[in-house]
Formats: structure tokens, C-alpha cells, sequence
């Protein structure tokens, strides 16, 4: 039987989801059966690590684009200063926090901070 040989391509994609599988196990599942090795986004737009173009309308930044300049300033300006959870006490925090709160009505008058979705369950169900 002959099987037919692999690019090199697909044994690095083949390297890199034996090494995912391996150090962050089976609870962080690949969206796709062919995975698309992502290496770049810039706009609306990521990049593979085969230079394939990609839009992107499903990450978290398709309201701003992936390397907007303006948040990359914001970020480099924030990471500059302090890096840290919202576990210590920062004025940061609580002025980004009371700016999000006069967009909404006086029913809502807390704000939580989370970087997952069950994060925002679990913190969300103590209330």
C-alpha cells in the first residue's frame, strides 16, 4: 500500500497540533479538521503561515481590526505602565470601569472584568 507523502507544510501543522495536544490538552479543541496555522493579522485580515489571506468576522477584534494602531499605542502605553488583573488595587481599572457604566442605565451599576466566558458564568452566578 502506498501512502502519499506529506508536504511540509502539513507535517509542521501535523508537529504543531501533536505539541497543542501535548501542553494544553484535550479541553482546547481546534475549530476546524484541517487547522489553519495562523502566524499574523493585520486589519480584517489574518495571515497563514502559507501567506494565505483570511477575513477575520469571528475573533475578538473585527470591530476594530487585528494591529490597530490606535489600540496597539493603548496597549503598548498600558503594558508600559502596569500589567496586572484586577485583584489589586489600580485607578485604572476602576476609571475604565465607571467610563463603560455611563453607557448604560442606572439598572446597571457594576462591571465585571473577565478574559473567558466561563470566567464571566462563574463570576456572574456569586451575584
Amino acid at each position: 500500500m502506498n501512502t502519499p507523502s506529506l508536504t511540509m507544510s502539513q507535517m509542521n501543522i501535523e508537529a504543531l497540533v501533536a505539541r497543542r495536544e501535548r501542553l494544553l490538552g484535550p479541553g482546547n479543541p481546534l475549530f476546524y479538521d484541517e487547522p489553519v496555522h495562523l502566524v499574523r493579522g493585520e486589519g480584517v485580515w489574518l495571515y497563514g503561515a502559507d501567506g494565505k489571506q483570511y477575513l477575520d468576522c469571528y475573533n475578538n477584534v473585527p470591530c476594530v481590526g487585528h494591529c490597530h494602531p490606535r489600540v496597539v499605542d493603548a496597549l503598548c502605553k498600558q503594558a508600559a505602565t502596569l500589567n496586572t488583573h484586577t485583584r489589586y488595587l489600580h485607578e485604572n481599572i476602576l476609571d475604565y470601569a465607571e467610563l463603560l457604566l455611563e453607557k448604560f442605565d442606572d439598572s446597571l451599576d457594576r462591571v465585571a472584568f473577565a478574559c473567558t466566558g466561563i470566567a464571566c458564568l462563574t463570576y456572574s452566578s456569586s451575584y
